[in-house]
């Protein structure tokens, strides 16, 4: 009977361990994951893939940046990305058209874009850090401004700028898009651009090379209207929150575990996974590029009324959209970690 019974366990082991094998074998999915460019607010997508937070959901992710938002959203629409994870203005130009968009989460609440001004026409204008930011924007009046495409967030945002202190676009001051870092920097260091705009580490780059002041320091809650905002957020189709939304959970679980991680940790456990995606920026500058980004993270990713509100009247007031859609019609979030 004992030999009986050992026969029965060996038995059941033989039978249980492909099963396991199986599972912790089970093929990962391969998506892509649109990005408008490459900058520091969306390094925890990288995170996720580099340290497992994707592969324990089953993903493989491969992120890829369009070099300014609007290709990366048309990337979502035309079904070659899975997720876009980018600003809200095509969101409500979607709805605005009646081809409705999801955000399904928000990574980042609160505007992380930032401006760096040529120093020599800093100085000629007598800008300094004590400048406060009211009288900065009025004295870009008869300059050539710089985000990095027409109608990209970095653009919108200086057409709101000029507008806030009475200057009218392409009248007052010019505003082109001139490409992201790696163009906008040698054309603001060279006089091509007086102001250029765009996501970290570009602004603290430009000041650390010597050419350069600070312009805007959103990173850090200069401006309140800013705050509470939908900035970064996740866009999806409604087909594939209706059809497909275990994918969505998966994506959005992995992101928000690694977008956790990172804000618990000291900057420097980052700092390998941040020089892998951007050489060439010195270790304590992508440290304090880090740490001063973590509190425009969402912990959680909900999308609230009050950062889609800010979303919609600011897309308003800079004239992208005649009328902001309610929340109730672009918010999802229901599939959320929970």
């Amino acid at each position: 009977m004992i030999a009986f019974a050992v026969r029965i366990a060996l038995g059941l082991c033989l039978l249980v361990a492909p099963l396991a094998g199986a599972m912790a074998q089970q093929p990962t999915k391969k998506i892509k994951v649109a990005i408008p460019v490459a900058a520091i607010v969306f390094y925890p997508l990288f995170h996720a893939q580099a340290n497992g937070f994707f592969a324990k959901e089953g993903l493989d992710v491969e992120i890829i940046s369009t070099n300014g938002d609007g290709p990366d959203v048309d990337s979502l629409i035309a079904g070659s990305v899975a997720f876009t994870v980018s600003t809200p203005n095509r969101l409500f130009m979607a709805a605005e058209q009646g081809k409705p968009l999801l955000a399904i989460a928000n990574m980042a609440q609160r505007m992380n874009i930032d401006c760096a001004m040529n120093k020599a026409v800093a100085e000629k204008l007598g800008i300094t850090d004590a400048t406060p930011l009211v009288e900065r924007l009025k004295l870009m009046k008869g300059l050539t401004v710089a985000g990095t495409r027409p109608g990209a967030f970095t653009y919108l945002m200086l057409v709101e700028y000029a507008r806030r202190v009475g200057l009218t676009p392409q009248k007052d001051l010019q505003i082109i898009g001139i490409g992201g870092t790696p163009s906008m920097l040698p054309a603001l260091e060279n006089g091509q651009i007086a102001v250029g705009c765009t996501g970290s580490p570009f602004m603290e780059l430009a000041t650390a090379r010597g050419k350069a002041i600070r312009f805007t320091y959103n990173g850090a809650g200069q401006d309140p209207q800013f705050d509470d905002f939908l900035y970064e957020m996740v866009y999806a189709l409604p087909e594939t929150a209706q059809n497909t939304p275990d994918l969505a959970r998966a994506f959005l679980r992995g992101l928000f575990a690694a977008v956790n991680d990172v804000v618990a940790r000291p900057a420097s456990d980052s700092l390998p996974g941040l020089k892998a995606q951007f050489s060439g920026v010195e270790d304590k500058m992508l440290m304090d590029i880090l740490d001063a980004t973590k509190p425009a993270y969402s912990k959680t990713g909900t999308v609230t009324k009050t950062a889609v509100d800010k979303a919609g009247k600011f897309l308003v007031d800079t004239g992208a959209i005649q009328k902001a859609a309610s929340w109730e019609t672009v918010a999802y979030n229901e599939l959320l970690p929970k």
